[in-house]
């Protein structure tokens, strides 16, 4: 029996460990965490331990853990195409009031009261800096500071125009356009890879409902699942099926970043 536990612990740590690997590494590269999923994760895996045992511990581990990934990568993907068609929708405004602005500040001014979504307050912020220490100092201050990628793209864009001179009209209409693309480009990952991913949730599920449809329904079916080649058996499916389904999940978090 112990043999059978260690066993058991062991799987539970594989398969926890390869779901959220690449989630650690992304981690230590930004601000954001897998913080909540790894709670859920643990909080399963630790009340299915108690009640059944290691190798339902690793199993309510992979299947919790693969939905709580799913989920969080559809969240963060949404979060994703909110900000950058609220960043198509300024670069939009901003080009139209360059045309008839003198200056890049103008523009801003004008510009940022019409903002929507996320880039409201960023926009916002951007012209409070320019008003107070200047469009090149306010620009710097955005790209360095803890606004996002996003933020210092627009901020490098306008420091540009602003430096240009009068040639600084085509600029904000190159980041109109980049904006636009950007914004596509997110819709169509959200649309194609991220909406796709509650399937590997549900795989996994359907498989832990079969397995324990399985042993409710048949007294044997539960004896042998419970018995050493079953826990085997039930831990060798449980790493690879994290296997599997950790290979999409860390390259749809790793192009979320």
């Amino acid at each position: 029996m112990l043999k059978i536990a260690a066993l058991g612990m062991a799987g539970c740590a594989a398969a926890l460990w390869t779901l959220f690997s690449a989630g650690r590494r992304a981690r230590s590269r930004s601000d954001e965490s897998l913080r909540w999923p790894l709670l859920v994760t643990g909080a399963a895996a630790f009340v299915a331990g108690l009640a059944f045992g290691p190798t339902a511990a690793g199993l309510a581990g992979a299947v919790v853990g693969i939905g709580a990934w799913c989920a969080a990568c559809i969240v963060r993907s949404r979060q994703r195409v909110d900000a950058a068609e609220s960043v198509a929708q300024f670069a939009s405004i901003l080009a139209n009031q360059a045309q008839v602005s003198r200056t890049v500040v103008d523009a801003l001014e004008t510009s940022a009261p019409l903002a929507t979504g996320p880039m409201a307050q960023t926009a916002a912020k951007l012209v409070e800096e320019c008003r107070s220490v200047g469009v090149e100092a306010a620009a710097q201050q955005f790209a360095t500071g803890a606004d996002g990628a996003v933020a210092a793209w627009l901020a490098d864009v306008v420091a540009v125009a602003a430096a240009s001179g009068g040639q600084w009209v085509p600029i904000l209409g190159v980041l109109e356009t980049e904006a636009a693309e950007a914004a596509s480009t997110a819709r169509h990952f959200h649309r194609h890879v991220a909406a796709n991913l509650p399937q590997l949730g549900l795989a996994a599920a359907l498989g832990a409902a079969v397995a324990l449809g399985s042993a409710l329904v048949s007294p044997d079916a539960w004896a042998w699942l419970s018995g050493p080649q079953g826990q085997r058996i039930g831990l060798a499916a449980t790493v690879i099926g994290v296997a599997v389904s950790a290979r999409p999940l860390a390259s749809a978090w790793e192009m979320l970043r």
